[in-house]
């Protein structure tokens, strides 16, 4: 273990029993930057399945921004592979005809930000499914708000960055918003 390993983990321990979870975070020194090499592969990016599909995106995105706004919150920074994530998830429930924050091979949503080499401190996950409506964002937006858990996602003020990812099959909307702390 390195000198700069055993450091750090001292740190979260006493950030830990000082402060509690959520505070421990903000107090604790950043985690060094770790970058897939070049040399190595990344699968191309899943780009927006449509026109309109990306400007569901921008739009979850922007209504999101505004409710944190309103809270006194700042907004969150899209991250355009944090997008490519939770794209590609909403198109596996798509495909798969299965709604769950756990995925069919059982995968979590650190699991699935941790395998496309994204560092993060803490991360959440909302998620939508929406048959023949015809204002997806309004609708998956307002049922987050309802909704504590999801709500509470939205407006932790401990995120810093989003990635929205929208996945349409005939009249089924798939929507993942992922939340993240580098």
């Amino acid at each position: 273990m390195t000198t700069f390993r055993k450091f750090w983990l001292i740190g979260v321990a006493i950030a830990l029993l000082t402060n509690g979870c959520e505070r421990a975070i903000e107090y604790l020194p950043p985690l060094p930057r770790v970058e897939i090499p070049s040399n190595q592969s990344r699968k191309p990016a899943l780009a927006s399945q449509s026109a309109s599909t990306a400007k569901i995106e921008a739009g979850v995105r922007q209504s999101i921004n505004q409710v944190r706004q309103k809270e006194g919150l700042q907004p969150l920074q899209n991250n355009e592979r944090l997008a490519e994530v939770a794209r590609n998830y909403s198109r596996q429930m798509a495909e798969n005809n299965f709604f769950s924050h756990t995925g069919a091979d059982g995968s979590t949503p650190a699991k699935r930000v941790e395998t496309a080499g994204i560092v993060y401190w803490v991360v959440g996950e909302n998620l939508f499914k929406g048959t023949n409506i015809n204002q997806p964002v309004k609708v998956a937006v307002d049922g987050w708000l309802k909704s504590p858990e999801h709500r509470e996602n939205i407006l932790r003020p401990l995120f810093t960055e989003t990635g929205v990812g929208v996945w349409r099959v005939n009249n089924t909307y798939y929507i993942t918003q992922l939340f993240l702390r580098r």
